[in-house]
């Protein structure tokens, strides 16, 4: 090993929650199970150990851009890393007894996503570093005075943001001791490549969420149905699965596939930096799980003008570039990484030309030119090993 390699703390989160943070410490912190591990017999007939054996695996396998940032630093030559899953206290601990042998630390999107009781509660022990801090911020309408407030506390020396850098300006404008980074998604070509003589049957394929009604738009639910319910009739192979998979199984699908459907992530109102938002999230998670997409947003977007956009390019959008699969997106900004009839064949939101679309996409030359394009252009310029170079670069 080099001596001049940084060394690095990674933090992760393997899921939330207080059966996760005992099956992590327990089982992975104290006795030292691996993933799928099986009870031993002597205890199988307990209920309460048997649960927290089922809970021992990876909860990541179905968020690729989790493992995917992960392994862009694990594989980085310029860092030694050590991964601390947060959740395993014995070792999370030990981390942070240490904390002033690290020359980088790394707040992953798992441990900065859906939980920030952790790293608020060891708040003051990041204040004793000696290395710098980098905070990646998950879910980024969400929770959003907590992970805030975490950064101002400890101090952060950087904020990476997958938004457009003026929206993350103004979500994070609170933050001015810390040095504001736009990094969004990249692509993984290590998991996601085109598979040699793959037989591509579907022509239009789509596998993921349908959004709640308070993310405050329903265009992409628009595109999903309308391939769903009228693609065969226009001559067109289509698989619409609503549900999640893991990244192995995406990226085999992805390889049956001649297009993939979709449009940019997250949402038009980040007003009242997110507080809107969460609001109708709570509305309609904990309230009124049936409402409809018009009553959730009459109740809260009906007057709102959209002022600062969410909107942005996911992880989703670089896969199937990996893949050499053609895209069929809403218009959209995509971070400015993206351009319209170039890198992807544009729907406009309305669906008002869905129709030429479709005949672009039929167009077989078109369509492969478009596709080798793009790929040549992600592979020079934004995969997950780019993004961990450019930070190091403005860190150093």
């Amino acid at each position: 090993m080099k001596k001049d390699r940084l060394k690095t703390l990674y933090l992760d989160a393997n899921a939330t929650g207080p059966t996760v943070i005992k099956t992590d410490t327990i089982l992975r912190g104290i006795f030292g199970y691996k993933d799928g591990a099986k009870p031993p017999a002597f205890l199988r007939r307990y209920p309460g150990v048997v649960d927290m054996f089922a809970h021992l695996r990876d909860f990541h396998e179905f968020l690729s851009y989790v493992l995917d940032w992960r392994d862009a630093f694990c594989a980085a030559p310029e860092l030694d890393v050590e991964v601390c899953n947060i959740n395993n206290l014995v070792h999370f601990s030990r981390c942070l007894l240490m904390l002033r042998r690290y020359d980088l630390i790394v707040v992953s999107h798992a441990a900065a996503g859906d939980d920030m009781t952790l790293l608020l509660k060891t708040a003051g022990w990041f204040q004793r570093r000696r290395g710098k801090l980098v905070v990646f911020i998950g879910n980024e309408y969400d929770l959003l005075d907590e992970k805030i407030g975490f950064i101002r506390s400890v101090e952060a020396e950087f904020i990476c943001s997958q938004l457009p850098l003026a929206a993350a300006r103004y979500l994070y404008q609170e933050c001015d001791r810390s040095h504001l980074l736009s990094m969004p998604h990249a692509l993984n070509p290590k998991v996601y490549y085109p598979i040699p003589n793959s037989s591509r049957t579907i022509d239009v394929g789509f596998i993921g969420d349908i959004y709640w009604p308070f993310v405050g738009d329903k265009e992409r639910t628009d595109l999903i149905r309308f391939f769903e319910t009228r693609g065969a009739s226009l001559g067109l192979t289509c698989e619409i699965r609503t549900q999640r998979i893991p990244r192995t199984e995406w990226a085999k699908f992805l390889n049956t596939c001649h297009s993939i459907i979709g449009a940019e992530s997250g949402t038009y109102y980040l007003n009242e930096r997110g507080r809107l938002l969460t609001a109708a999230r709570d509305y309609n998670l904990n309230e009124n799980r049936q409402a409809t997409f018009e009553e959730v947003f009459e109740r809260f977007y009906q007057d709102q003008p959209r002022l600062v956009s969410g909107k942005s390019i996911s992880s989703r959008h670089f896969e199937p570039i990996g893949a050499k699969t053609c895209q069929i997106l809403l218009e959209g900004d995509y971070n400015g990484i993206l351009n319209a009839d170039e890198h992807y064949i544009s729907v406009k939101k309305d669906l008002s030309n869905i129709y030429e679309a479709i005949d672009c996409f039929k167009d077989e030359s078109y369509r492969q030119a478009m596709v080798e394009r793009t790929y040549e252009y992600v592979m020079a310029e934004h995969t997950y090993a780019h993004r961990v170079q450019n930070l190091l670069k403005v860190i150093s």
